[in-house]
């Protein structure tokens, strides 16, 4: 177990991650808010990632590396195995490929602060917009919200967030009743931040930061990425329509198992999202 001496734990997970990882460390140890300590799960790489991690390691005291030489264990366990093992009072997740924005912390750290003052006695999430940008960090988009029609303001409840999670790991700072909530893990397949997000929102309380703090690269190797234009069209879903059913009918499963409801409240909010997203504004 490691016990954070700083306020944020900064939990990054890194898997064949050199082409990145450079620029992404560089971007936090410029952050205008010092008040953290860095922890780095090699998740197995067979690149030079590792001689990343130790090179950063050595040369600063709050960068530190676990389970050196640990075993791969995918995305989702590779964040559950930081956040386990990393005790700290607040969390920030961190993902290799992505930059961020120089008062990323200060403002997340304010902002969540902020939250707990009328909130004490309860987990607390707070989470950003997001720029969007390609392999070479330009910019495509300076607020994933607005590219893709959504108002996180409307969407922060449990019912809500269930069928249309607006929080984003690496966007996030949440605190340690959070993590509280996370363990000991469930047998389920929720994705790490997709799951903290839903315990928080059942819970606790979660609040939106309306900035973008957050340059999110696109590129082949992400594990999930941005989905807009045609390919976000109703047209184009209607195309897809057994498919979507399909998905829809598992998470409603998957759901189930929380307590949730069954698919037709499910799919009851899933048309109030459409609904919300696509014929209201921003």
């Amino acid at each position: 177990m490691y016990t954070n001496t700083k306020s944020i734990a900064i939990l990054l997970a890194a898997y064949n991650a050199e082409k990145y990882l450079v620029e992404q460390i560089e971007s936090l140890i410029s952050q205008t808010n010092q008040d953290w300590t860095l922890y780095i799960r090699n998740d197995g790489s067979k690149d030079n990632t590792d001689e990343i991690i130790s090179n950063y390691c050595n040369r600063y005291s709050n960068i530190i590396e676990i389970d050196k030489g640990g075993v791969n264990l995918g995305c989702r366990n590779n964040f559950f195995r930081l956040l386990e093992v990393v005790e700290s009072d607040y969390y920030m997740f961190c993902d290799a490929d992505d930059v961020w924005l120089s008062n990323k912390i200060e403002i997340s750290y304010a902002k969540i602060q902020e939250v707990e003052i009328m909130n004490s006695d309860k987990a607390v999430l707070a989470h950003t917009d997001a720029i969007i940008c390609d392999i070479n960090l330009n910019i495509i988009s300076n607020s994933f919200w607005n590219l893709t029609g959504i108002n996180p303001v409307k969407f922060t409840s449990f019912n809500y967030i269930c069928v249309c999670c607006t929080v984003g790991g690496a966007k996030s700072i949440f605190n340690k009743k959070a993590k509280d909530l996370v363990f000991p893990l469930v047998d389920n397949s929720f994705m790490f931040d997709y799951w903290i997000a839903i315990n928080v929102a059942k819970y606790g309380k979660i609040s939106v930061i309306d900035i973008p703090l957050i340059k999110y690269r696109q590129h082949d190797s992400n594990l999930l990425g941005v989905t807009v234009g045609d390919a976000n069209s109703i047209f184009n879903k209607l195309k897809k329509s057994r498919s979507l059913f399909k998905r829809y009918r598992q998470e409603s499963d998957m759901l189930k198992t929380i307590g949730y409801g069954n698919f037709y409240k499910y799919m009851f909010y899933k048309l109030l999202v459409v609904t919300k997203t696509r014929f209201s504004k921003y």
